[in-house]
C-alpha cells in the first residue's frame, strides 16, 4: 500500500542564508522516477530543491555530507539507510555553515521518502511523501503530483486540448494520492483550478508498465509571465584590460513597436553556468523610447570597483520589437576607445550544423585578436572552431564545451603564429538543438581600441 504524507518538520530551523539573487526559475514540471523495486528493505530519502530563490546547497546527514551541491529543479539519487533517527542539515554547497536548515526525521524500514524544499527562501518549508514500496497493477503505471510554485493558484490536471481532469483543485503544498494510468505517452496540462486556463503544458509525459512516479511543478509564474522573447548582447565587461585599460559596458534599449514593453536584464559572467542568471527587476518601456544603461554591469548589477566583470547580457521581454546596441569603451586620459556591438534576438542566433566565418584576425607588434563565444541556450552545448592563416592554411581545429547560457573569449588566438594578418576562424556547433553567437575583436596595442567583426 502506497503512503502519503505531508509533514512540516518539528523543531525546523531556516536562518542565515541569502536568496540567490533573481534567479530565472520559470514555472516548470520535473517528474521523478520513484523506482519502487528498488528499496531493498531498508530507508531510502531522495532530495528535491524546489525553492526558486535559494542557492545550490550540501544536505549533511547526522554531520556527513550525503548529497553535495544540490541545485534548483536538480534531484538526488536515493540514498538508503538503516531505520532509526537522523539529524538533518542544509548548509550553503561547500560551507559548513550557516546552517540554514536542521531537522530530526524519523525514518521506518522498507519506506522511501521524497523530501521537497518548498517556498521562498524566507518561508522554506519541507514537504515530504512516503511510499511503501508497492507497484501498480501490471500495463499500468502511478502517478502523483505536488503543486511547489509558491505564487502559482491551485491547479487541476487534466489530459490537454480541452480534456477530462484527472486530478481536481490542488493547492500550494498539496499533493494528490497516487493514480494509476495506462503504460503510455500523455500530453497533459495544469490548469487553474475550475477553470479552461492553462498554467503549465505537460507535454510527452511517458510512463512505463510498473512505473511508479511523482510530478512536481516548480519555479514562479511571475518569472515567466508573457516574458518570453530573448534577446543577447555577446560581450559586456567592468573590468581592468591589458595595461592601463579599464573597460565598461553601456547598452541602448530601444522600443520599435507600437505598445508598452516589459523586459529584464539579465547577466551571464564568464566561464560561469548561468542556467539560474542574475536579473534584474522588470522595466517598461513606451513606444518609440530609448533607454541608456550606462555601465550596465556597474548600475544594474551593482558590480564594483576592483571587480574584474566579464561576460555577457541578456534580456528576457514580452516584446519582439525591441532594438538593442552596445557599446563596450576603455576609459582613458586621451577620451575613450569603444567596441560596438548590435543585439542579437534569439532566432537570429547561428543555429546548429551552420558554419559562420569571422575575417580580419591580426596578431602583429601592433594590434591583437580575440574571439568571442556565447551559448544563446539553456543546455548545455560543444562549440568546434578551425583558425586559418591569410593564405588558407589551416593551423588549428578545436573545440569546446560551454554550459547554460556560458560564454567565453579567447585571447591572442593567433598569438603563436605570430605576425598574422588577415587570418580568419570557421566557428560551428553540431550539438542537437544549439544556437550561438560569436564575434571577433581586434584591439590596438598603444590605445586598446577595439574593433569588431561580426560572422559571415
Amino acid at each position: 500500500m502506497i503512503r502519503n504524507v505531508f509533514i512540516v518538520v518539528a523543531g525546523f530551523v531556516m536562518l542565515g542564508l541569502a536568496p540567490s539573487i533573481d534567479a530565472a526559475t520559470p514555472l516548470n514540471a520535473v517528474i521523478l522516477d520513484d523506482d519502487p523495486a528498488g528499496n531493498m528493505g531498508g530507508a531510502r530519502v531522495k532530495v528535491l530543491h524546489a525553492s526558486p530563490d535559494a542557492p545550490a546547497v550540501d544536505i549533511l546527514v547526522d554531520d556527513t555530507v550525503v548529497f553535495a551541491n544540490v541545485a534548483f529543479e536538480d534531484p538526488t539519487d536515493f540514498a538508503e539507510v538503516p531505520a532509526g533517527t537522523y539529524n538533518v542539515k542544509v548548509v550553503p554547497t561547500g560551507l559548513t555553515e550557516p546552517v540554514v536548515i536542521e531537522a530530526d526525521l524519523d525514518l521506518m524500514a522498507a519506506t522511501d521518502y521524497l523530501v521537497v524544499a518548498t517556498d521562498l527562501l524566507a518561508n522554506i518549508t519541507p514537504v515530504i511523501l512516503t511510499a511503501d514500496g508497492s507497484s501498480p497493477a501490471a500495463g499500468n503505471a502511478w502517478v502523483r503530483f505536488l503543486h511547489a510554485s509558491p505564487d502559482a493558484p491551485a491547479v487541476d490536471i487534466a489530459v490537454a486540448d480541452g480534456g477530462p481532469v484527472l486530478l481536481s483543485n490542488v493547492a500550494f503544498q498539496a499533493f494528490t494520492e497516487y493514480l494509476p494510468v495506462p503504460a503510455g505517452t500523455y500530453d497533459l496540462e495544469a490548469r487553474i483550478a475550475g477553470t479552461s486556463d492553462v498554467a503549465l503544458a505537460l507535454s510527452g509525459v511517458t510512463v512505463e508498465d510498473g512505473g511508479v512516479y511523482t510530478a512536481v511543478a516548480t519555479g514562479l509564474v511571475a518569472d515567466i509571465g508573457a516574458l518570453d522573447n530573448f534577446y543577447f548582447v555577446p560581450a559586456a565587461a567592468r573590468a581592468d584590460g591589458v595595461g592601463d585599460s579599464f573597460f565598461v559596458t553601456d547598452i541602448d534599449v530601444n522600443n520599435g513597436g507600437g505598445e508598452t514593453a516589459t523586459y529584464k536584464v539579465l547577466w551571464l559572467p564568464r566561464g560561469e553556468d548561468n542556467a539560474e542568471p542574475a536579473m534584474s527587476d522588470e522595466v517598461t518601456i513606451e513606444p518609440g523610447e530609448t533607454t541608456r544603461w550606462k555601465d550596465v554591469l556597474g548600475t544594474v548589477f551593482g558590480v564594483p570597483d576592483g571587480t574584474d566583470a566579464l561576460g555577457a547580457v541578456a534580456f528576457i521581454s514580452d516584446s519582439e520589437d525591441l532594438l538593442f546596441f552596445s557599446r563596450t569603451f576603455n576609459v582613458s586620459d586621451a577620451g575613450t576607445f569603444g567596441q560596438a556591438i548590435p543585439g542579437i534576438p534569439a532566432d537570429e542566433l547561428i543555429p546548429a550544423d551552420t558554419m559562420k566565418r569571422i575575417l580580419f584576425f591580426t596578431e602583429t607588434d601592433d594590434f591583437r585578436s580575440n574571439i568571442g563565444i556565447l551559448n544563446g541556450t539553456g543546455e548545455p552545448m560543444t562549440i568546434q572552431w578551425r583558425r586559418y592563416t591569410a593564405d588558407g592554411t589551416m593551423v588549428e581545429e578545436s573545440m569546446a564545451d560551454l554550459p547554460a547560457w556560458g560564454n567565453v573569449q579567447l585571447n591572442q588566438v593567433f598569438g603563436a603564429e605570430a605576425p598574422v594578418e588577415g587570418g580568419y576562424i570557421d566557428v560551428w556547433t553540431e550539438t542537437e538543438g544549439a544556437a550561438f553567437a560569436a564575434y571577433g575583436s581586434v584591439l590596438d596595442n598603444t590605445t586598446s581600441d577595439p574593433t569588431t567583426v561580426l560572422p559571415q
